[in-house]
Formats: C-alpha cells, sequence, structure tokens
C-alpha cells in the first residue's frame, strides 16, 4: 500500500506541473499566471485537509494593530474564523486563528526568496494575544532557477531567522527544511536536497541512499521510468552531475510536513499519511 500512496502522489504532482505550465503558456500576464498558480496549490490543500480548516488568501493581523503582508495561501480554523473580516475577496485573518501561511512562486530564483523572506519577517512581527506563537510560514515553487548547486546556495544564505518552515520546488524535486522536519539523516540543521529518483531492485523496491541517473542516451530534461517522465537536473555544471528528480516524493514530503504541523498547532488528528512513508521514502540526496 506504500507504493500504492507514492505512486498516486507522483500523478498528483505531475498534474499539477501540467497544470501550471498550461495556464502560463495561455496567459502571459504574470499576475494572473500567480494567482492561477496559486489556485491550483489551494484545491489540492483543500482536498488534503479536513472541513474543519479552511484555505483563503489575504492579509493577517494582530489586535496591537500590525498587519502582514499580502500572503498568497492562509491555512486557518474555519470554525473560528469572524465572518465579519470575510465579506470581500480581500480577507483579513485575526493571526491567532492562522495555523499557517504558504507562498507560492512560479520560478525560485533570488528575488523571490528575498521576497519570501521579507514576508516571513513581517509576518512574525505580528502579536497574537492568546500567547500560543505565531503560525509557520511555507514556501512552494513550481520551478528553480539555475541549476542544483545554486540554488542550493541560494537558500542556505537566507537569514536563519528568516527561514521558511518548508521550501518544496516541485521540479525537480527540491525540499529545503530543519534536520528534524525531514526526518533524513543529514548533518546540517537546515537540510537542502533533492527528493532524487532511488533504484529499485528486482522486486521494484526503493535501495536505500541509491539514486538512478539518465543514462548515456538520454540527453533531455526528461528521462522515462516504467514508461513514466522524471524530470532530469544538473547539479553543477560537471556533465557527470546530472540526476533524476521525484517531483511527486517532494511533494509528498512537503505535505507530510504541512500536515504534521498542523497537528501540533490545533486539534486536528494526527496525520495517517505518516504510517504510509517509510524512512527510503524521506531520503535526500544532500545538495
Amino acid at each position: 500500500m506504500r507504493k500504492v500512496v507514492e505512486q498516486y502522489w507522483s500523478g498528483v504532482a505531475r498534474r499539477l506541473q501540467e497544470e501550471v505550465e498550461t495556464f502560463n503558456k495561455l496567459i502571459g500576464h504574470s499576475g494572473e499566471q500567480g494567482r492561477e498558480n496559486e489556485l491550483s496549490l489551494a484545491r489540492l490543500l483543500q482536498n488534503l485537509l479536513p472541513t474543519s480548516v479552511g484555505v483563503g488568501s489575504g492579509m493577517l493581523i494582530d489586535s496591537e494593530g500590525g498587519v502582514s503582508k499580502q500572503t498568497d495561501i492562509v491555512i486557518y480554523d474555519s470554525a473560528n474564523q469572524p465572518s465579519i473580516l470575510a465579506q470581500t475577496n480581500q480577507a483579513i485573518y485575526p493571526v491567532e486563528n492562522v495555523l499557517m501561511t504558504i507562498e507560492v512562486k512560479t520560478t525560485l530564483n533570488e528575488d523571490e526568496l528575498t521576497d519570501c523572506a521579507a514576508k516571513h519577517d513581517a509576518q512574525f512581527a505580528l502579536r497574537p494575544a492568546d500567547g500560543r506563537g505565531l503560525p509557520p510560514m511555507a514556501v512552494l515553487a513550481y520551478n528553480v532557477e539555475g541549476m542544483l548547486s545554486t540554488a542550493a546556495d541560494r537558500i542556505r544564505s537566507v537569514d536563519p531567522n528568516s527561514r521558511p518552515l518548508a521550501l518544496c520546488v516541485v521540479n525537480p524535486g527540491l525540499i529545503a527544511a530543519q534536520r528534524d522536519k525531514l526526518g533524513d539523516a543529514g548533518n546540517a540543521e537546515y537540510l537542502v536536497g533533492l527528493a532524487a529518483l532511488h533504484v529499485v531492485d528486482g522486486a521494484g523496491n526503493r535501495v536505500s541512499r541509491e539514486w538512478q541517473r539518465p543514462e548515456g542516451a538520454e540527453n533531455g530534461r526528461v528521462a522515462l521510468r516504467a514508461g513514466l517522465p522524471y524530470p532530469v537536473v544538473r547539479q553543477t555544471m560537471r556533465a557527470d552531475s546530472r540526476i533524476i528528480g521525484e517531483p511527486g516524493r517532494a511533494l509528498l514530503i512537503f505535505c507530510s510536513i504541512i500536515l504534521e504541523s498542523l497537528t501540533g498547532r490545533s486539534t486536528l488528528p494526527q496525520s495517517s499519511l505518516k504510517y504510509y512513508m517509510p524512512d527510503v521514502a524521506r531520503e535526500l540526496h544532500a545538495l
């Protein structure tokens, strides 16, 4: 059954990426592209979360007059959301009712990382009146600019106090988070890695810490495995640094971190997703 879950999420990642790419080709305006990308992720989250949790967008406020920046996705306790603050499309959320925020980027580059850090700092300047602590922020991007090593260096260069709870780039499957959130045996406290496609044994099981790379004739950006397309990405300028990513597994890890965080901040029951993710499914190729 674990393989069924992983295969399903592989299809989810492909569908999400295809939806974004198709819309972006049809609509040239970057603002409209960004909003549609947010909506694609919002639809995914609404299907993932229980009905007691709402998904919207807007700004967070506190009782002392603090206001966050515009937030792409707000996950909040819909049972306690005051309706007086949600009568228009531009919703305002009391920080005490917010469980998490997510920033959505079409392409993750240096400017977008700077923007995410600024939004994180503005959110964490708020003062919840209930003393429960501030809701975390996560980041999801659909593509990454440059080679993996460059992207990893950019992510690590963000001030530790401004880093998101988790960061995921669907294509090619980049993940960054605190080590305890990833459950991966890395040396750094803040891990940046690729959810690379595992080598599989004769029974179709993942081989721990062994990654698939494109074969000699596979020179493109996509490699087919068992009839399914997976992205091929360069870690560095070296030709032998090419490796195959697994976007579905990256998205699965990202969503599991979100669910675990929501459980810790609300009365939501523990997510059963963790029972279908063996340790090998959480492994990352460190960058």
